[in-house]
């Protein structure tokens, strides 16, 4: 079920929000809130919510079988089959078709003419990527003794199961949610906070199908036609993909932002304008900072951090950014776009001087910055490595102008993809970010809001889901 729907917004959302308060009691209400955030994901699958489930039970109890336990090596133990268990779920789902092709090209090129690896293209479990970090990091904080084993499994199982972060996060901390969720507060309705939530839904709806949706349009056949297009429609496609999965993904994150505040639960900031970033260093600040901040805490860390001078320091800046890139999909180009990123990050840590770690200011480094991202975005976007080395070549050196009639690909409406191009660059870098906006109860603001709200009623449904949907 998308949020950008018909069916989500005047079906799903009034009957989970009127349940949800007009149950009386507490124990209930968080019970309803499961039931609902359950049927909210079987709606895409009712086969695959059981690997939903079974990821809750066995971290649920693993998490306490950990917590109780005297003997460090029982608890390693039990460590180890939470991490085998969620991640042989999350590899075989979304790895298997990758390694078997990898396998069976190498076997190929060795002169086998017969597949060694059958491949079976699963439809992969949506959200799986999400759900399967955020239980994982909990049982991790048991263990590392962050944290106790939460007693009530109907909590815990609303913290991972919560329709508004379940399919593309934010990858929220259980100790940020579960604590609201025993809250007796959160059970109140109050008007404040569904009138923010509400500004943050119509907010990040308007970035999702105002502006990322009209350039999906333009940018898809673009990068389907890579070989056939000019060096401008190579940077047009850059830009455009650039500001799509920016407003794509932020705008996601804003509307599950507003979908918690009118549960009286507050998520974390994701988004906090990471185009303006001066080096890629804070770029990583400012971008998918649930995500960051996870593979920071439990996984750069874990590999030593920079507890070691040196070359180890680089090695595990590069293992969690690659890691991180393969996170995302299935395909070796997500490696490359990860690599890309470590060793970008590597060399910032290299030059920084340890005496002075102040941020760079010059605007020179904001450029280089932005050009560098967009670069990266260019293995992140295309579907093969081939593609991304014609758009490479597009994008350096000059080719023969290629007859081909624009608005033949991509620009069916070359007016409003301009528009949403030039309009989301001056959002993306010079305007306040959601979480800037102070949203007033005033009359004017209430019905610009309205205004905004049914514009975007008109247009629900038209073009693509979430692009973190298929991560």
């Amino acid at each position: 079920m998308l949020f950008s729907t018909y069916v989500f917004i005047f079906g799903f959302l009034p009957i989970t929000l009127l349940g949800f308060y007009l149950i009386p009691m507490k124990r209930v209400q968080l019970g309803f809130l499961f039931v609902c955030s359950t049927v909210f994901y079987s709606y895409w699958s009712f086969k695959y919510v059981f690997c939903l489930l079974f990821t809750v039970l066995i971290d649920f109890f693993i998490a306490r079988a950990i917590f109780n336990s005297p003997r460090q090596k029982n608890r390693k133990i039990l460590l180890a089959t939470s991490i085998c268990a969620n991640l042989f779920l999350l590899g075989f789902f979304k790895y298997y078709d990758l390694f078997s092709e990898t396998i069976n090209s190498i076997a190929n090129e060795v002169g086998h003419s017969n597949n060694l690896l059958p491949i079976f293209h699963f439809v992969l479990p949506i959200g799986i990527s999400f759900y399967t970090f955020q239980s994982m990091s909990y049982v991790i904080d048991v263990y590392r003794r962050h944290s106790t084993a939460h007693a009530d499994l109907l909590s815990f199982a609303a913290y991972v199961t919560l329709f508004p972060h379940q399919i593309s996060g934010p990858l929220v901390r259980h100790n940020n949610i579960i604590p609201q969720l025993k809250n007796d507060k959160t059970y109140s309705f109050h008007v404040e906070n569904f009138w923010k939530g509400f500004c943050f839904f119509v907010f990040g709806l308007s970035k999702k199908i105002l502006i990322a949706d009209l350039l999906a349009a333009a940018v898809a056949p673009l990068v389907t036609n890579m070989s056939l297009i000019s060096n401008l429609e190579a940077w047009l496609a850059i830009l455009g993909y650039s500001m799509q999965l920016y407003f794509d993904f932020s705008g996601y994150s804003d509307m599950a932002v507003g979908l918690g505040f009118m549960l009286n639960i507050q998520f974390p900031q994701n988004f906090n304008s990471p185009y303006k970033s001066r080096s890629i260093t804070e770029f990583w600040q400012r971008w998918h900072i649930s995500l960051s901040s996870w593979l920071r805490d439990y996984l750069y860390i874990s590999l030593g951090g920079n507890r070691s001078n040196g070359l180890k320091t680089y090695r595990n800046l590069l293992l969690t950014m690659v890691i991180g890139g393969l996170w995302h999909g299935a395909n070796w180009t997500f490696a490359i776009w990860g690599l890309f990123h470590g060793l970008l990050l590597s060399i910032e840590r290299f030059f920084s001087d340890a005496k002075n770690k102040t941020r760079p200011r010059g605007i020179s480094h904001w450029i280089l910055t932005f050009f560098l991202v967009n670069l990266g975005w260019i293995f992140f976007r295309a579907p093969q490595f081939s593609t991304a080395l014609i758009w490479l070549r597009k994008i350096f050196f000059v080719t023969p102008q290629v007859s081909l009639d624009l608005a033949s690909i991509s620009l069916r409406h070359k007016d409003r993809f301009f528009f949403a191009l030039a309009l989301s660059l001056i959002l993306a870098l010079f305007a306040k970010n959601t979480w800037q906006i102070q949203f007033r109860s005033n009359k004017i603001f209430a019905v610009s809001t309205g205004i905004l709200f049914s514009i975007c009623l008109l247009y629900l449904g038209q073009e693509s889901p979430f692009l973190y949907y298929q991560f």
